[in-house]
């Protein structure tokens, strides 16, 4: 059998050296890192971090190292935790567990083709984001920047945020990126672009206040625009991308992760 990796078929890693990973990798560890759990007879119990409740409803089972949530359905193994909280492909959960647990992955039989785009993917998207914040804080930037502040945001609140601007020119960024040596390939991919009815790579978001979306580890993986006209739609968000999954980012996750461990 072979492992799926963003689309790309990969050959097994062997079955020793994922064992002996689990292993190493204990799953109360791992997950209490991210979750706040508590015991529950031979099990841990927590508040899913995959959904919004009140209720726990998470449960780590430490005795066969997997979890699962009644409330949302997700569940799996150690890896398939890191893949989901961290949104990574699985190959990549496997290095994020091997670096924590101090092993060498057998990367000669890994294609990792899939893993340098998606460092590309980040890549566009940070300088991205300088973009965006760049643009709010310029010239072209007041109708957002003043639209932000009618809505009592002050600017310490923009830059903690990292909120920007997308100007009305529909090449303002592509131009930027293309500067910054980017293809338009890679910017489809990162869904900050789009190829236009001429084949040329046109900006995805235009005359809208931006708000980064930040994973866990401090990357930029999405964005949400809200336009400052009546022009629909009036939300703009960043389809799923090789670093994106709606379903699994928050806006501010990246803060809401850091006061949580602060508390």
């Amino acid at each position: 059998m072979t492992e799926e990796n963003g689309g790309i078929a990969i050959m097994p890693l062997p079955e020793a050296f994922l064992q002996e990973l689990k292993m190493r990798s204990d799953i109360s560890d791992v997950v209490s890192s991210y979750v706040g759990l508590r015991r529950s007879g031979r099990n841990l119990v927590g508040l899913c971090p995959f959904h919004n409740e009140k209720t726990p409803s998470f449960n780590v089972y430490p005795e066969n190292g997997s979890f699962y949530c009644f409330g949302c359905g997700v569940g799996g193994d150690v890896i398939t935790f890191i893949r989901r909280i961290e949104n990574l492909d699985y190959m990549e959960a496997v290095r994020f567990l091997a670096q924590r647990a101090g092993l060498q992955v057998p990367e000669n039989r890994v294609d990792d083709g899939m893993a340098k785009l998606r460092a590309r993917v980040l890549e566009i998207n940070r300088e991205t984001a300088r973009f965006y914040h760049a643009m709010l804080m310029s010239e072209q930037g007041r109708p957002g920047l003043a639209y932000l502040q009618d809505r009592g945001l002050t600017q310490a609140t923009i830059r903690h945020f990292g909120l920007g601007y997308s100007p009305p020119s529909r090449y303002a960024l592509v131009d930027y990126l293309a500067q910054k040596g980017y293809q338009p390939s890679e910017m489809i991919q990162a869904n900050v672009a789009f190829k236009g009815r001429s084949g040329r790579a046109v900006d995805r978001f235009s005359g809208r206040v931006m708000y980064p979306i930040i994973d866990l580890r401090g990357n930029v993986i999405a964005f949400g625009g809200r336009v400052l006209t009546d022009a629909k739609p009036k939300y703009l968000n960043t389809s799923d991308t090789l670093v994106f999954r709606k379903s699994d980012a928050l806006f501010a996750l990246n803060f809401a992760k850091t006061k949580e461990a602060n508390s």
